[in-house]
């Protein structure tokens, strides 16, 4: 996602759905159907009311006014996270999208999935900030990524 938010795409549609695991455990990003262009990082994008978009897995300022960006897909990312840590748990299984809305809008957040650490659940609650602004990069989130998968290394011996 970083490489294509540098890119200035907009995915859109960010979710476990359309995470393809190939050889060697490589996984790409797949189905662009909903991608848009934007100008640049800060640049947003007011979806049309005639596309369906993934509600589950959009953040408060699309659901409020259909205004998407970069930051958009940096919220779908926390939600594909809580898929990934809780082994495909639908998020907000049980709520239809009312409820949704108004528990985000409450300030809820789901919680923290059964195979996540603290670290990894921070790190999805940066990605749910009401404010867009307040919200991690990709290149933030990138960092954080390979600062977590360093440390935990790190706390294994190895024989050389």
């Amino acid at each position: 996602m970083q490489y294509i938010s540098s890119k200035g795409l907009i995915h859109r549609d960010l979710a476990a759905r359309n995470i393809l695991l190939c050889d060697n455990n490589v996984a790409k990003i797949s189905d662009f159907g909903l991608c848009v262009t934007s100008l640049d990082s800060n640049s947003t994008y007011e979806a049309s009311l005639h596309k369906k978009l993934p509600m589950k897995w959009l953040p408060l300022e699309t659901l409020n006014s259909r205004i998407i960006s970069e930051k958009s897909d940096v919220w779908s990312f926390g939600i594909l996270s809580y898929e990934m840590y809780s082994l495909g748990k639908v998020p907000y299984e049980n709520m239809d999208i009312n409820d949704v809305h108004e528990f985000l809008t409450h300030g809820n957040r789901l919680e923290c999935p059964q195979y996540a650490n603290e670290e990894i659940y921070n790190m999805m609650i940066s990605c749910w900030h009401e404010n867009p602004d307040d919200r991690p990069t990709f290149t933030g989130l990138l960092e954080t990524l390979r600062s977590l998968l360093e440390n935990t290394s790190d706390e294994y011996e190895y024989f050389c």
